[in-house]
Order: C-alpha cells, then sequence, then structure tokens
C-alpha cells in the first residue's frame, strides 16, 4: 500500500494535483482540491518544487504532507485496525478527506453519487440569490436588477446553444471544451460582437465561480478553466458643445416627446448623468444650484453644479423634467432630432469585431446618437477644455483613471491643437 501524487493535466500551464493510492493491487485516484502551475512541478520527486521565501508552494507542499500523512494512517487502519475496515470504508473515508461535492455517504457507510445538476437549474438558483440577496455584491449590497438581467440573458444564450448542439449541459461535467464551443456559437453563429461575447463569458465566469463558492464543484476545477473576456475599445461619438447647442436650437418637432427628449439629453450632456440618473432627476436634489443624489448604477454619490444651460431647463418645467420614453425609444428619438442638424451629416467610420474579424462600419454621424453620447460628450468637452481630469471624474463618478478614458474620444487633430497651444504659451 503506497501513496504517491501527478497532475492530472501535465501538458497544461495548470494542473489540479491527484493522489494514486495502491491498496492490494488497485489503484484509487483521488483528487486533492489543489492546483500548481506545471512548471513548479518537480516531475521526478512527484512532488511541488520548493524554493526559498516563497510561501505559496511552501504551503502547498506543507498541505500534500499532511494529506498523505492522513491517507497512510487510514491505509493503515483499514490493514491493522480492529475492527478491520472494509474496502467501501476505506473508498468514503478517503473522499472526505477531500472536497468531494459530488458523492455523499450514507449511514452505512455506503458511497452513492449524486444526481447530476444541469447548468440551466444551477443558473436559476444563482439567478434566485442573487435576487434575494443571498448572493451580494463584492461590496456586499444587493445586485442591482441590470446585472440580473444580464445573467439571465446569458442563460437563454446558453439554452439556445444546447438546442443547437442537443447536449444538456451538467455542472459536474462543465469542461474547458465546452466553454470554448459555447464562445465559438455565441461569436460564429449568434454573430456576436467581441464586447457583447465577452459580457456572455464574464456572467458564465461568475456563475462558476458562485458554483465553487457552494461546493458544487471542486476549486481545483476552478483553476483550469478559461473564461475569454477580452474586450475592444470601441469606436464611439460625442457631440461638441457647438453642436449641443445647435440641437438645442431646433423648434421644428413632429411630436412634443421629441422636443421632451432632446432637453432631457442636453441636461445629459452638461451634466455627465447615466441615462438612468438624468432621465429621472429628481427636484429634491436640486440645492444651492447644484445636483446632489446617488448614482443608480453604482450606488456612488456625486455634487454637480448646474450649469447655465441645464439652469435654463430646468426652469422650462419648473424644476421637474418632463417623463421620456424607455431607453430603446429614446435612442430612437435622439437620432430623428439629431438628423435636423446639417452639422450631424458627416460621416462617421466605426471599427468593431465581428467573427473574429476587425470590419469598418460607416453611418452619418446623427445615426450614432444614443443616450450614452452624453456622458461622453460631457468628459470629452471638458477634457479639451483642460480640466483637471480628477474634477471630470468627481462629477461622472469615475472611480479609475483607465475607465475614464474610455470616454474621452477626442481625435488626433485636437491633441495637436492642445499642443499647439501649449507651445504658443510659452512662447
Amino acid at each position: 500500500m503506497a501513496v504517491s501524487f501527478s497532475l492530472a493535466r501535465p501538458k497544461q500551464k495548470v494542473s489540479s494535483i491527484r493522489a494514486k493510492i495502491s491498496v492490494n493491487g488497485v489503484g484509487i485516484f483521488l483528487y486533492t482540491g489543489r492546483s500548481v502551475e506545471t512548471d513548479h512541478w518537480d516531475r521526478k520527486k512527484c512532488f511541488v518544487k520548493t524554493y526559498v521565501g516563497k510561501t505559496t508552494t511552501s504551503l502547498l507542499n506543507q498541505r500534500l504532507k499532511e494529506l498523505e500523512i492522513d491517507i497512510l494512517t487510514l491505509l493503515d487502519r483499514y490493514k491493522n485496525g480492529k475492527p478491520k475496515m472494509n474496502f467501501v470504508e476505506l473508498q468514503s473515508k478517503l473522499s472526505a478527506l477531500v472536497d468531494r461535492p459530488d458523492r455523499k455517504t450514507d449511514m452505512t457507510g455506503k458511497v452513492h453519487s449524486l444526481p447530476k445538476e444541469t447548468m440551466i437549474g444551477f443558473i436559476d438558483q444563482f439567478v434566485e440569490d442573487c435576487q434575494s440577496g443571498i448572493r451580494l455584491s463584492p461590496k456586499r449590497q444587493k445586485l442591482k436588477p441590470s446585472s440580473i438581467n444580464s445573467y439571465k440573458t446569458t442563460k437563454g444564450y446558453l439554452k439556445k446553444f444546447q438546442e443547437h448542439t442537443k447536449k444538456v449541459l451538467t455542472l459536474k461535467d462543465f469542461s474547458q471544451n465546452d466553454i470554448d464551443t459555447f464562445s465559438d456559437f455565441l461569436i460564429i453563429d449568434e454573430e456576436f460582437a467581441m464586447n457583447t461575447h465577452a459580457k456572455s463569458m464574464m456572467d458564465l465566469l461568475q456563475i462558476i465561480k458562485y458554483a465553487v463558492k457552494l461546493k458544487k464543484i471542486p476549486a481545483a476545477k476552478m483553476v483550469e478553466l478559461e473564461f475569454d473576456t477580452r474586450r475592444e475599445e470601441t469606436d464611439s461619438i460625442y457631440l461638441t458643445e457647438d453642436e449641443i447647442l445647435q440641437l438645442l436650437e431646433i423648434n421644428d418637432f413632429d411630436d412634443p416627446v421629441h422636443e421632451h427628449v432632446r432637453d432631457v439629453f442636453v441636461v445629459g450632456c452638461f451634466t455627465a448623468m447615466r441615462f438612468s440618473d438624468y432621465s429621472t432627476i429628481d427636484p429634491s436634489a436640486i440645492r444651492n444650484n447644484r445636483l446632489e443624489f446617488v448614482q443608480k448604477k453604482t450606488g456612488g454619490k456625486v455634487t454637480i453644479p448646474i450649469h447655465p444651460v441645464v439652469n435654463t431647463i430646468l426652469k422650462k418645467y419648473n424644476n421637474v423634467l418632463p417623463k421620456v420614453p424607455k431607453n430603446n425609444e429614446f435612442n430612437r428619438i435622439i437620432k430623428v432630432v439629431g438628423e435636423k442638424l446639417p452639422c450631424l451629416h458627416v460621416p462617421f467610420t466605426k471599427q468593431v469585431t465581428y467573427g473574429r474579424e476587425l470590419k469598418e462600419f460607416v453611418a452619418m454621424k446623427f445615426s450614432y446618437l444614443q443616450t450614452h453620447t452624453a456622458r461622453r460628450s460631457f468628459c470629452s468637452n471638458e477634457f479639451l477644455k483642460k480640466t483637471n481630469p480628477l474634477i471630470i471624474m468627481s462629477i461622472s463618478g469615475h472611480k479609475s483613471h483607465k475607465s475614464f478614458m474610455r470616454y474621452i474620444k477626442v481625435t488626433g487633430d485636437q491633441y495637436a491643437d492642445q499642443l499647439e497651444e501649449i507651445w504658443a504659451e510659452r512662447d
């Protein structure tokens, strides 16, 4: 009777570690619940390499040695214990040494396999736990409805994938091949853009992490799975301050709602607010010529000085902005309004990755107008006016410079203009 350790996937970058237990000529493989980078594995000693001062590998070695002692103790009890342990009992006690969420032992010591849980069934539980508050955000807060809806959408894609492949995915057997095949399905069959694909992969990653947390799958499996969550910087428009003011001068509307959409959109252009905030401004948030409110998406508190243009619009409606349509209809209307401006009848080229190929789409600038253009316009215009980025970020609510810079849609000519102004000031 002996114990030896080996890598389950020695050719991969990271592999889980398993123990082979020889009992009277019979080999029992036991996954340890631990993983290691294969470069740190000593193939001759069948153990993790040791390094001076490297805590991670030292702790891993300690855990494996402790597990080896525990296994050898059980083998000794199996061979010499009184009363003598039978083979089924030995298997049960060995499984109990490590995390085996797919098996259970009954009162007689007999080991049974649990019914395999489907991926769709687990996602339903995941969504319910998000809605009830059992699963919280990293800030220990209940998830926003938009985040939960995203998980539901990903579940829909996964159901469609199962219908396409005529295969029912189970949580326990969910593998890297399933992830890669699902990824190909989204990109090739569904023709998702790169960022849309990344969002679904990020949702799936969170779902699998939750399964590990609930010990429905071993933690070692999580290390071996890879999710392609790469994103790309998108080409998006913003409106200059002059274009925004021209938009405000339009007075021939086909429908009163179009004027309401235009006014609310312009408020967003001078406040950096998201659509969920600037479309539902609470009059009580207006104090001392400032807007003070908690952002619906992030929960962050911001204080925004009221721009003269915004003040004029607020007075027009007695500080109670009119109700406007929801996002999709708002986007349609603001394009119709923007089409009235000759300055927006210029071609704009947008590059997006579809089917793993970078493709170009050319359309008139007004056709790219949407709710988020307002927030992007504020950040870009203030940046061009050389406002301290930290001040802009405090207004927009951005937490990192990296995420803030994604909103800055400045051309090479505009950067060149700024540098020429700096040179002129020096002279």
